[in-house]
């Protein structure tokens, strides 16, 4: 099992002491970033284009991912390294030393609860679905058979979706990813910590058998009843969020230890209502309570109405004082630049004016189209 492996000395509790009594207001002010995905950041050609494609187009801030299925980008004692990583490269010490050069702040993006989407086993021993296969959240009561649902997938993505995600509900997924993020504040000095997949696979999920055990714990009137039940008791849904806003909570604690200039920031679905209750992702709350000091919703929808809604939905739930820490995530992938443009421009004429773009890669795979785009950024 993992472990925190973190020693506090009296001076650290005393400044933990401090810095849980202070605030850290970390406003967004003129941002233009971009999500640069884990194909990018395997070979120090690709980060350097990545990095100058950033700086001659005005992008400040970059998104990094270092972490994608449960595997790492980084040099790592706990995480296995990605296996179309060279074993002597460290893509995320290499964006970060380049990143000086231009002045754009990067921030180390980590998938928190996804875990593996392919329908083969990972290369690595001690991948994490390998070794602790317990941990996998599931909407059964019962835990999952990996071998069994991979040749599933071979047949059909359907029963299992997006993939195997870590369970949020279990205590010993919560000491191992902690202790991955004190790993990456410790050794990097990264300009942010970003957290994506901070959040349950659907509504249907964290039955994991270890995790009920704690729910029933704390519920103990609810100990005999069957799952079908729970599901739709109010407590439950309260569990299921608590157990991610906890994550969430020490995080940023452990975070704080080491800086009190990391950003942190969550990607998240851009409906509140959807997020909180569908998801167990409220991170309206993450906001007001400082846990995190930038929410980045993805609100990729195509049709404008649809990602109006998602904006009025922000603006009527979430006090104004917070609209500084939002950055609107604006996709690429799925729709035309104009659209996506139009959409850029709507975010700001309803004061939303820092963007974030998913993702570069468009506009490694289809040069015209960043050329067609950034018109509506000036």
């Amino acid at each position: 099992m993992y472990s925190i492996k973190v020693t506090f000395g009296r001076a650290v509790i005393i400044a933990l002491l401090f810095l849980s009594s202070i605030r850290f207001p970390v406003f967004a002010s003129d941002i233009q970033a971009m999500w640069v995905v884990r194909d990018y950041m395997t070979c120090p050609e690709y980060i350097d284009k990545a990095l100058e494609f950033a700086a001659e187009n005005n992008f400040n801030h970059i998104f990094a991912q270092v972490r994608g299925r449960g595997d790492a980008y980084y040099k790592s004692d706990i995480v296995s390294q990605s296996d179309i990583v060279k074993s002597d490269f460290d893509p995320l010490d290499y964006i970060l030393r380049q990143s000086k050069r231009f002045n754009i702040k990067v921030h180390a993006w980590i998938n928190v609860y996804y875990l593996w989407s392919a329908s083969r086993m990972p290369t690595q021993d001690n991948h994490i679905l390998k070794t602790h296969p317990q941990w996998l959240d599931t909407k059964e009561s019962q835990y999952v058979n990996v071998k069994k649902m991979l040749s599933t997938m071979n047949r059909s993505r359907v029963p299992n979706g997006e993939g195997f995600f870590l369970a949020p509900t279990h205590p010993d997924v919560e000491k191992y990813l902690l202790n991955i993020i004190t790993e990456i504040v410790r050794k990097y000095p990264i300009d942010g910590l970003h957290f994506d997949y901070i959040r349950y696979h659907d509504f249907e999920y964290g039955f994991n058998p270890e995790g009920m055990k704690v729910f029933k714990g704390e519920y103990q009137s609810l100990a005999q009843t069957t799952y079908s039940v729970i599901r739709e008791k109010p407590s439950w849904g309260d569990f299921r969020r608590n157990r991610i806003t906890r994550f969430i909570e020490k995080a940023r604690n452990i975070i704080r230890i080491y800086s009190s200039d990391i950003v942190i920031s969550a990607a998240v679905k851009p409906n509140i209502y959807l997020a909180r209750n569908r998801y167990g992702q409220e991170w309206d709350l993450w906001l007001s309570a400082g846990y995190i000091d930038w929410a980045l919703p993805m609100n990729y929808a195509i049709k404008k109405d649809d990602f109006d809604l998602n904006l009025r939905v922000i603006q009527d739930n979430l006090p104004k004082k917070y609209h500084k820490k939002i950055i609107m995530g604006i996709s690429t992938y799925n729709q035309s630049a104009r659209s996506a443009g139009k959409k850029v421009l709507y975010a700001r004429k309803l004061n939303f004016p820092n963007i974030c773009v998913f993702s570069y890669s468009t506009f490694q795979e289809k040069p015209v189209y960043w050329t067609l785009l950034k018109r509506y950024f000036k």
